[in-house]
């Protein structure tokens, strides 16, 4: 390495190194590190590797610059924990003749020693060697290859890279199901601390409401987030050891909010419509109806007849129905006139009929909408919590074509999970109705059923994590297609 050359450091699972910028671009290139892994230029502070500008074409895929042969440059991987080797710092084992580079050996067992299980993998001549076999650079004990010179790595380590891969490209099913449902129990105690916490914040009025509503959304972003990337075993619960009232309560509520007016906006504006007048749904009444389409409720009064009756010297007959129109007016003949439509309306099985087309003919633009707004909150808000997730972008949740090419894209993978969503919510609902049954004779006055608002709290927050859980594996199963990068 040129004293010229920048000096850069990584920092991986199996140490610290130093090395120059080229030679890291090789390790990348060679999956040695990944983009979580963190990097330093210099004296500059740690980043992750994957968000350094001079990285990122290497992640992309972008070939690096020939590299030298280890066995020629003795600084290729060296610690930063201590300086360059001497020679005699390499313990060089004895291997076998008989094995050569390119002989076909079982990764389970060790090249030179085949009593001997493995422990590590050439990266490069993927031949495998037991604890006693590499040639170990300086005191933190980098494996090489004593073949090829080669970084190895740990066998247990591919050996849970291949069942990774192996289990996403098993595809989605009940199996996975099954795997959501006992995934809250993985950690106990904090599954019983937050349900405990998310019931007892439910009894404390609105701000208790909304608190309990910023740690839900937080869990279930947190959720989707790590088992789409392949994280199944980390904890449910955010880390708050670096509080942030930005990251760790805004944040989820914007999310939150967003995912609510995305997905059940459009019925909210229906109903506030309704409420402000937009839309009439009043229809005719029964007795409306009574006299069949076109009646009308009281005959007209005829004001000739009625002045005949005032003519002393009149025509008998003219005065006659001006006393039957004058007879109109009085009380008792509008009772018993309405009496008659009333009589007339139990009478003819068609009013009820008539009466419910005439409130569909007013309302059914209203009634069509309000379907289609409910069906599209069904169907959609699973799909805004997930790009809320993998995302966690306000802007990506808001805008619903991000949601449905994400759906085409996992085509029938959504479709299952959101059957198993539907399922999930069904049972909620029905052990929430035998909770309140239950506990009904607990219920105070002004307070309501405390003891059935905590327990259906804390049942909320494991199912809620459950849903979570089944949208990361869809989405970790899809990851290839959705272009996610899991671990």
């Amino acid at each position: 390495m040129s004293a010229q050359a920048e000096t850069w450091r990584v920092s991986t699972f199996e140490g610290v190194f130093e090395t120059d910028l080229e030679t890291l671009k090789q390790w990348i290139s060679e999956g040695c590190v990944l983009p979580t892994d963190k990097v330093s230029k210099g004296s500059l502070n740690w980043i992750e590797a994957g968000r350094a500008p001079m990285l990122r074409a290497a992640f992309a895929g972008e070939a690096p610059a020939p590299q030298p042969s280890i066995q020629n440059e003795a600084a290729v991987a060296p610690s930063s924990l201590t300086d360059v080797p001497q020679q005699d710092e390499i313990v060089q084992p004895a291997v076998t003749p008989a094995h050569s580079a390119t002989a076909a050996a079982s990764t389970h067992v060790c090249l030179n020693h085949p009593q001997v299980a493995s422990k590590y993998i050439c990266k490069s001549c993927s031949n495998a060697f037991c604890d006693e076999c590499p040639r170990y650079f300086g005191t933190s004990r980098i494996p090489l290859c004593p073949l090829c010179g080669e970084l190895c790595t740990l066998t247990e380590k591919l050996q849970n890279r291949a069942a990774h891969l192996e289990f996403q490209s098993s595809g989605f099913g009940l199996a996975d199901f099954g795997r959501a449902i006992v995934y809250p129990f993985q950690h106990k105690v904090a599954l019983l601390f937050g349900a405990g916490l998310y019931g007892f914040l439910l009894l404390a009025g609105l701000r208790g409401f909304l608190l309990a509503y910023v740690i839900m959304i937080g869990c279930i972003v947190h959720v989707i987030s790590q088992v789409a990337w392949g994280r199944l075993h980390r904890s449910f619960m955010p880390d708050f050891s670096a509080f942030s009232m930005w990251d760790d309560v805004a944040v989820p509520f914007g999310l939150g909010i967003s995912v609510l007016v995305v997905s059940w906006g459009p019925t909210i504006l229906l109903v506030v419509a309704l409420l402000f007048g937009v839309f009439s749904l009043a229809a005719p009444s029964p007795l409306d109806l009574a006299q069949g389409p076109g009646g009308q409720s009281q005959a007209p009064i005829d004001q000739d007849k009625l002045g005949a009756v005032l003519d002393p010297n009149g025509d008998p007959k003219k005065q006659e129905a001006g006393a039957r129109e004058l007879e109109k007016l009085h009380p008792g003949y509008q009772i018993s006139h309405e009496a008659e439509k009333s009589k007339q309306q139990l009478n003819d099985p068609t009013a009820e009929l008539r009466l419910f087309m005439s409130f569909v003919q007013v309302s059914l633009p209203f009634v069509l909408l309000l379907l289609l707004s409910v069906g599209w909150g069904i169907f959609y808000g699973p799909m805004a919590m997930a790009v809320a997730g993998y995302t966690q972008g306000i802007g990506s949740v808001l805008n619903p074509l991000v949601g449905l090419d994400t759906i085409r894209r996992m085509g029938l993978t959504y479709f299952k999970a959101f059957g198993m969503v539907l399922v999930i919510q069904a049972v909620s609902w029905i052990l929430a109705g035998i909770v309140a049954v239950i506990t009904a004779p607990l219920a105070l006055p002004f307070f309501g059923n405390l003891p059935a608002t905590f327990i259906n709290g804390s049942l909320t927050f494991y199912f809620n994590l459950v849903v979570a859980c089944v949208l990361g594996l869809s989405l970790f199963k899809c990851a290839e297609r959705l272009g996610i990068a899991v671990d």
